[in-house]
């Protein structure tokens, strides 16, 4: 599939990267691209149709590596919410410092130029990860905190990029431990005291459209990989069995396969219709094949 990078793919993605950061994305040409990778023009159109579609998929890398990190934050059973929120933020922390330059080229381009699908594209994964950190939020502070946790989410990303801006225009040095921890501290003081003033929240579905989609997709249907989480954590508290067994291992197969950028539909549904066979699972494999239709993973 052409989101599986092999080692030309990913050295023309890095490169070109570098190239936006410094020049900008206007500015730079496949031509320099070429040059940069030490290969022919023609060898990079080889890999990329054009240069919108590298700046695609310059997107689908790193947001695919920031999913992974999620996912995997997801799948540490013995957190806690404020724990798992900490291994979220320094997810993000982290592969900015790994990726610095991707970082940049998003600060000096305004993105006016982008086509309809990259625009797309992004808002959709704006809303994903904004979903990962609500629920880490009402995780923490609990249902009451729910109309405040989008504005929480505004101010939790815009703390991480202005910190993560600092570093690199103004070449602070900072370690991710400790802007996690002061980033949290600055959180809870603020949530502590909406909690106990309880404002009108500034932001609705009226003024901002997006949020209606977020909230809405937050309410009605939990993102596919919660939902393997939470059946996973409801067939471990069964006693032991091959039934279990075996759904456990549908599960990890399920799980698997929705990490990847563009999971396999005939996988999807052969997992769920394994673990049709266990009735316990019977309500969140409802909510789990709504989710997943609503990815666009199974037909209605």
């Amino acid at each position: 599939m052409e989101e599986k990078w092999n080692e030309k793919k990913r050295h023309i993605l890095l490169a070109a990267m570098k190239l936006f950061a410094a020049n900008g994305y206007v500015q730079t040409t496949m031509q320099e691209i070429a040059e940069a990778c030490k290969m022919s023009k023609g060898s990079v159109y080889q890999q990329f149709s054009s240069k919108e579609a590298l700046l695609l998929d310059i997107f689908k890398f790193f947001f695919k590596r920031l999913n992974d990190g999620m996912q995997l934050v997801e799948r540490e059973r013995q957190l806690g919410p404020r724990e798992r929120l900490e291994r979220k933020i320094l997810v993000c922390l982290r592969l900015w410092i790994e990726y610095p330059e991707f970082f940049t080229m998003q600060m000096r381009e305004n993105g006016g130029f982008v086509n309809q699908e990259i625009r797309d594209y992004l808002k959709r994964m704006d809303t994903e990860i904004s979903m990962f950190f609500i629920d880490s939020l009402v995780g923490i502070y609990g249902d009451g905190y729910a109309p405040y946790a989008p504005e929480g989410v505004l101010l939790l990303s815009s703390l991480l990029s202005t910190y993560m801006g600092l570093q690199l225009v103004e070449k602070i040095t900072l370690r991710p431990d400790e802007v996690c921890s002061h980033i949290l501290h600055i959180v809870d003081a603020v949530a502590e005291r909406v909690l106990r003033e309880k404002p009108r929240p500034l932001l609705n579905e009226s003024n901002w459209p997006r949020l209606k989609e977020v909230c809405a997709r937050n309410a009605k249907s939990a993102h596919p990989l919660l939902l393997v989480k939470r059946c996973r954590e409801r067939l471990e508290r069964l006693s032991e069995g091959e039934a279990r067994n075996e759904a456990l291992e549908s599960l990890a197969v399920l799980e698997q396969e929705l990490v990847e950028i563009r999971p396999r539909r005939v996988i999807v549904l052969g997992m769920l219709a394994n673990l049709k066979r266990s009735p316990e699972l019977a309500d969140l494999l409802a909510e789990l094949e709504a989710a997943c239709k609503q990815a666009g993973l199974v037909r209605g």
